[in-house]
């Protein structure tokens, strides 16, 4: 019979289950965009320390410190594609500024 009370419990479950796969997906776009915006921060910082004048070679090192490997790689692949051969990530930290 349509609308009994196992069709309901089942419902509400799987509405449950929705809503809280949705509150952790919010979750991962929140930590995303965080490390988003910190990256646009610490990129836009070594933008204007190559506009005064500072060795790109030192900025790129700062970079890789600073930013996550594959924002790293993309920006050595653009500026020097035979060096970003070689370019391996030795961190332990997921890929993350600040850690995973």
């Amino acid at each position: 019979m349509p609308g009994s009370r196992g069709e309901m419990t089942m419902t509400m479950t799987r509405t449950e289950r929705l809503l809280s796969a949705l509150e952790v997906e919010i979750t991962n776009v929140s930590k995303l965009e965080h490390v988003l915006a910190r990256t646009r921060v610490v990129l836009r910082e070594h933008a204007t320390r190559l506009r005064l004048g500072e060795d790109p070679e030192m900025v790129m090192t700062g970079l890789r410190l600073h930013v996550p490997p594959q924002t790293s790689l993309s920006l050595l692949e653009r500026v020097d594609p035979v060096l970003s051969i070689g370019f391996v990530d030795t961190s332990d930290d997921g890929g993350y500024p600040g850690g995973a």
